[in-house]
């Protein structure tokens, strides 16, 4: 009986905090990149990652601003047709490719308190921090 009633404990403790990406896209959502696992953050400019009621992703780069479009469903994520500006910033021109890169093999994501995890299949990719 122990054994049961810990295991809906877990369950339900883990439901508690994962929340169905949907009710991202039911308002606008800002985030700021916090971590970003294998991968060094530059410390003189930020990601964002901003999430319209309407599926459309935008936010900064670390440089640049990008857009593009984001299709939700349950915990699936998917982020498409991603395009930025192009003004050229030598200090994190590295890194913005490889966020770029790392958006476009989104296929998972969580949330979880203030902070959206997400993931390629199971791989962590970014953690982003809710910012309002």
């Amino acid at each position: 009986m122990k054994k049961i009633m810990m295991a809906l404990f877990v369950v339900f403790a883990l439901q508690a905090c994962t929340k169905d990406l949907k009710l991202i896209t039911q308002k606008d959502t800002k985030w700021e990149l916090g971590e970003w696992p294998g991968k060094a953050l530059p410390t003189a400019a930020k990601a964002t990652l901003n999430i319209t009621a309407g599926n459309k992703i935008g936010g900064k780069s670390f440089c640049n601003s990008y857009g593009g479009s984001a299709v939700i469903n349950g915990n699936a994520i998917q982020f498409s047709k991603i395009f930025g500006t192009k003004m050229y910033c030598e200090a994190v021109a590295d890194a913005e490719n490889r966020y770029y890169a790392d958006l476009e093999k989104v296929t998972a994501g969580k949330v979880s308190g203030n902070k959206l995890y997400l993931y390629q299949n199971e791989t962590l990719l970014m953690v982003f921090v809710k910012t309002e």
